[in-house]
């Protein structure tokens, strides 16, 4: 891969060249430029595959240079940099088809982990140009090809093996039997033992490679998966640019809970084998096989378990662990990410509790114990939020079965917004701040909450700022930080799905918003959060 990076600094990119890490990255050539027209010279004269562009440049901007880039070299990716953390460059980037949008000063290991994400794109797209050369031999899709080409690199001919090797790289795949590998056998209950799974063959290749993604196991990382006589997926890992995986075995670890999320009914097993060469790979897979079938034990071998019905013991444990997070939930207006929380908890009980009464008489009892508390906290009286055709003896009744404490969630939730209403700020600016809570999911922009208060944007960006001192732009960005940090500290959904949930459709831009309020990445955040929660129970 090829690559220029321009910007009008010289420091910039003196910095740039001197802290990232290229040949680690398996980048060929790197060049620089310090303004648009010098960049389309080298575009002119050398193959770059990505540009990394400041906007802010005299003369022509980085903007004019990427659609220059797009009419004329349409085949290059290109990433915008830029010291404005605003919405509307995002958007501008997205419109002009950019591969992502870094906010100024870049981190060397953002700019490394951008990188990579380009690497892994330029492979999939080399990939599948190269399986269109394939033609005939790539009628039966390349999941099917890939099946028996995996199976024979099991083979005890060496004649198998070779065209096994010769086809992946033939594919775009680069193989050698000297390159390091690591197997792991997947089972999946259901599958094995029914001739009419649920849950297909493809649907399982799906998930694997849908968990494998989320769990950041990518390129460099190549996997290939297949399916054996005995009806157990197995997973292939390896490395296209240096001889070793690189896999740590807690990075597989949480590969296997993304799955058995994503298949939460079932009963799953993995057995994780060690690195070996491409030449061993019959010995290790015939070894892991003997370990499956229990005519041997390989101490070296790893095997993981998950049965839903041991989830059964655990359903108090979980209902009480949602009291906090709820609770912060709630007191930050997050009320729809509340409901699918709540949703969760009820189906845990639907499906695995063994004493469902008493596990919905202790949801219950959090319930209530949460939004009495918010109403005291509030000023308002519990006993007068019951009324009409829904009455306090029939909320504290509601715990008889999963319907009638679903409709008592969804009424107290009801009551948690009329109180709202009830108590709205009167100012301009706490009306402001209150809209800006309840549309938290949403791209808020300056001219949104203006519009919401009626007021111009030009006379409200100067009132917010006398009143409070801070930038309204400002203000919505740190607010939605805290929102994150909230999400991250109390809940365990991904961190894909916090930025989402905060109404950030780039996670990159997200990642590098709450690194400059926070210094550290929203994943490493909730790592360090959890650390210092395990550190404070000692």
């Amino acid at each position: 891969m090829n690559v220029l990076f321009v910007d009008d600094q010289l420091s910039v990119l003196e910095g740039i060249a001197a802290s990232v890490h290229f040949e680690k990255l398996g980048v060929e050539d790197v060049r620089y430029a310090t303004g648009a027209k010098q960049a389309m010279e080298i575009l002119a004269a050398y193959p770059i595959d990505v540009v990394l562009s400041d906007i802010e440049m005299p003369g022509e901007d980085g903007i004019s240079l990427i659609r220059s880039i797009k009419e004329q070299y349409p085949g290059v990716l290109t990433i915008m940099l830029t010291s404005h953390a605003d919405f509307e460059y995002a958007q501008e980037s997205i419109r002009l088809g950019c591969f992502d949008y870094l906010v100024q000063p870049t981190p060397a290991e953002e700019i490394e982990r951008v990188l990579r994400n380009v690497l892994q794109y330029i492979y999939e797209r080399k990939k599948r140009n190269q399986l269109y050369e394939v033609g005939k031999r790539m009628q039966t899709g390349e999941m099917e090809l890939l099946d028996g080409v995996a199976m024979n690199l099991f083979s005890s001919k060496a004649e198998d093996v070779r065209s096994a090797l010769e086809l992946l790289t033939l594919l775009g795949y680069s193989v050698s039997e000297e390159k390091q590998a690591r197997i792991l056998a997947l089972t999946f209950s259901q599958f094995s033992k029914s001739d009419n799974p649920i849950t297909s063959e493809k649907e399982i290749h799906k998930h694997i490679f849908g968990c494998l993604k989320q769990a950041e196991i990518s390129y460099p990382i190549v996997p290939l998966s297949t399916l054996n006589h005995e009806k157990q997926f197995i997973l292939l890992l390896f490395s296209a640019t240096q001889n070793t995986t690189g896999l740590a075995t807690d990075k597989l670890r949480h590969f296997f809970d993304l799955l058995c999320q994503r298949m939460p009914k079932d009963i799953i097993h993995c057995y994780l084998a060690g690195e070996v060469p491409f030449a061993n790979l019959r010995e290790e897979y015939r070894k892991l096989c003997n370990h499956i079938s229990g005519k041997a034990t390989d101490d070296d071998i790893l095997s993981l378990g998950y049965n839903p019905d041991h989830l059964t013991h655990n359903v108090s444990d979980y209902i009480a662990g949602s009291g906090g997070q709820w609770r912060s939930m709630l007191a930050a207006g997050q009320h729809r990410l509340l409901m699918e929380e709540f949703e969760k908890c009820l189906e845990q009980i639907e499906n695995y509790a063994v004493n469902k009464e008493k596990s919905l008489c202790d949801l219950h009892q959090r319930m209530t114990h949460m939004f009495f508390n918010y109403f005291y906290e509030n000023s308002a009286d519990v006993h007068e939020l019951f009324h009409g055709a829904y009455s306090y003896n029939a909320y504290m009744d509601s715990c008889s079965d999963p319907a009638s404490l679903r409709e008592a969630m969804t009424y107290m939730m009801k009551q948690v917004k009329e109180l709202g209403k009830a108590t709205a700020p009167k100012s301009d600016i706490e009306k402001a701040k209150s809209f800006i809570i309840e549309n938290i999911a949403d791209p808020i922009t300056v001219k949104d909450v203006a519009d919401y208060v009626c007021l111009s944007a030009e006379y409200f960006t100067k009132s917010f700022k006398k009143e409070t001192g801070q930038n309204i732009k400002e203000y919505i960005t740190s607010t939605k930080v805290e929102a994150a940090k909230d999400m991250l500290e109390h809940t365990n959904i991904p961190v894909g799905m916090v930025a989402l949930e905060l109404g950030y459709t780039n996670f990159s831009h997200f990642s590098q918003v709450f690194k400059k309020y926070e210094n550290v990445s929203p994943s490493e955040y909730r790592n360090r959060f959890i650390g210092d929660k395990t550190d404070a129970g000692k």
